[in-house]
């Protein structure tokens, strides 16, 4: 018989990782058929098209929403076996991640911004951690950049994560005169390209719309998605507070990956208040980045009834989720 140690421990595998992804997939599912997906926010594009746009039907959009989400989970898997960060291996943050998508159908159904933002994201924290201490790490910092800045030319969201990555220079103790200027030839090639080989006319660069559309609190779609968000960015600070101290027992490269790691979730929350417009497009980053904090917490507390507050979290977006498609 299954016994509270086992089940607590069963929430870290792979396994459990893999039933949560599926459960996942059937409550996407669900909702696309009874068509409860509505557009959330409205992208800032400059110059080229945004990634909602991208796809021509809403099922191939639902394919490319979940193959993101899946990738994000693989990914941020990869971030703790490859760096260490947990100092401990688990599946838990993937299988977090996952349900955690689908409490709102309107971000796990439907491709947009926030899906390309967050694959790219961890892709670019790989990148910035495999740089720690690294003297010749310019490439993989001008990759970092240019990808920022070639993606924000589809929405301006990317580029207030210019700064916050430089700041993760400094801490990755890689932060010089040649990672700077590499950072800098990052952010200038993309508009080099685009302008120098007329992919994008100068003449159709505009400036969006940022005034707050207040009718949109009439929406009740609006309403659940800022509840949720709320909700996330408060369970991300109080596990983020609650991890501190155990961050600051590791060595000085392991924390490192932790403070960029928090960094970029308090500036993500941050982000979505300031840009409120388009506040949806912060969902996927910070559910995986809030993911990650409540995997590290109960990644070192593995007690026998550590399984209780998890599958609580779980319950609580899962019922967000009930709550969205009613």
């Amino acid at each position: 018989m299954l016994s509270e140690r086992d089940l607590s421990a069963f929430l870290h595998t792979r396994a459990c990782a893999m039933v949560m992804l599926g459960v996942a997939c059937v409550l996407a599912w669900v909702a696309y058929v009874k068509g409860g997906v509505v557009p959330l926010g409205g992208p800032l594009g400059i110059g080229l098209t945004p990634a909602r746009e991208w796809t021509g039907s809403p099922f191939s959009s639902l394919v490319a929403s979940v193959a993101c989400t899946v990738s994000m989970g693989v990914l941020i898997i990869y971030v703790n076996r490859a760096f260490n960060v947990f100092r401990s291996l688990t599946s838990l943050v993937a299988g977090l991640f996952f349900i955690m998508q689908t409490a709102l159908p309107s971000v796990m159904d439907r491709f947009y911004g926030g899906d390309l933002m967050g694959v790219m994201m961890m892709i670019c924290v790989v990148l910035l951690f495999s740089s720690w201490s690294d003297g010749a790490c310019q490439r993989r910092i001008f990759l970092i950049f240019f990808l920022m800045a070639l993606a924000g030319f589809t929405d301006l969201s990317y580029l207030l994560y210019l700064p916050v990555f430089l700041v993760g220079c400094v801490q990755m103790r890689v932060f010089d005169l040649r990672t700077f200027l590499a950072a800098g030839m990052g952010v200038i090639t993309p508009a080099w390209i685009l302008f120098g080989f007329g992919l994008v006319d100068p003449s159709d660069l505009h400036w969006p719309e940022l005034v707050v559309a207040w009718s949109m609190f009439s929406d009740p779609d609006v309403i659940t998605a800022l509840v949720v968000t709320g909700f996330t960015l408060a369970v991300g600070v109080g596990f983020t507070v609650a991890n501190l101290l155990k961050i600051l027992s590791y060595n000085s490269r392991v924390r490192a990956f932790n403070g960029f790691l928090t960094l970029l979730l308090f500036t993500t929350g941050l982000f979505s208040i300031l840009n409120f417009n388009n506040f949806a497009f912060y969902i996927p980053l910070l559910n995986c980045l809030t993911a990650y904090q409540i995997a590290h917490f109960f990644t070192y507390r593995r007690n026998r009834r550590s399984y209780i507050p998890i599958l609580l979290i779980v319950g609580a977006y899962v019922g967000f989720y009930v709550w969205g498609v009613i």
